[in-house]
């Protein structure tokens, strides 16, 4: 019994040698963890109220973060951009400056994504080390009037 075992042991070691030259990898990639990317929200999502946008980026890069977005007054009037004068002009523009930790998580902790009346769809655009990466997300409910 003891014969079969050591030659058992014997076999099995003899196999995994052959193995055990060929190099040993992993399946994760590490460089990609450091492309700049927005990980919440998701394109296409539907947003209404106070959100977190983070991402990724290399570690102590600065990114810069651009939320823009375009009013629509109702959904039958052909969706044209209202520019002057018929929505909150002042909310179309917003842009942050924010440090990526030694992790390469980067966080803008409190922003609003809430419609001011009109169907509205926000660009948020993330740049860092001249890349740039965008997601375009939406609220469009409409406020009940009540008398």
């Amino acid at each position: 019994m003891h014969v079969f075992i050591l030659i058992s042991c014997l076999l099995f070691t003899a196999g995994n040698k052959a193995e055990d030259k060929q190099p040993f990898t992993v399946g994760y990639d590490i460089q990609k963890g450091t492309e700049l990317s927005i990980l919440f929200p998701k394109n296409n999502q539907k947003v209404r109220g106070e959100y977190k946008i983070y991402g990724k980026a290399k570690p102590g890069a600065v990114v810069v973060l651009h939320v823009s977005s375009s009013y629509y007054k109702t959904a039958q009037d052909n969706r044209q951009k209202i520019s002057k004068g018929a929505g909150p002009i002042a909310r179309m523009n917003r842009k942050f400056s924010i440090t990526a930790d030694r992790n390469g998580n980067w966080i803008h902790k409190k922003i609003e994504l809430l419609n001011a009346g009109w169907e509205e769809t926000f660009t948020i655009k993330a740049t860092s080390d001249k890349k740039a990466v965008s997601v375009i997300v939406y609220d469009n409910t409409h406020p009940i009037a009540i008398d």
